[in-house]
């Protein structure tokens, strides 16, 4: 039998790839017996809804937002990007 951390892997997959036909089935059965799964299912499924709802408005508010960075701190992040690139 699937482990549960198996299922809500393959769950949280199915939302960016196509399972194969074996994943499916296996991943279908393991929903039916475990409640758990079911439930982390259905959450998903509210995440996505919401998420899919609510982007137009968060975008919105991104767009239409006048926030910039100081020019003292656009500067503390370039050397602290150049820190980091010359360390690595």
């Amino acid at each position: 039998m699937m482990k549960c951390s198996h299922a809500t892997k393959l769950l949280s997959e199915a939302e960016e790839r196509q399972l194969t036909g074996r994943e499916r089935l296996r991943l279908r059965f393991h929903v039916f017996v475990c409640t758990a799964c079911r439930r982390f299912k259905k959450q998903l499924g509210l995440l996505r809804l919401l998420l899919t709802e609510a982007s137009p408005k968060i975008l919105a508010a991104v767009y239409a937002s006048d926030a910039t960075l100081s020019a003292s701190r656009r500067q503390e992040i370039k050397a602290l990007l150049r820190r980091a690139a010359e360390e690595s």
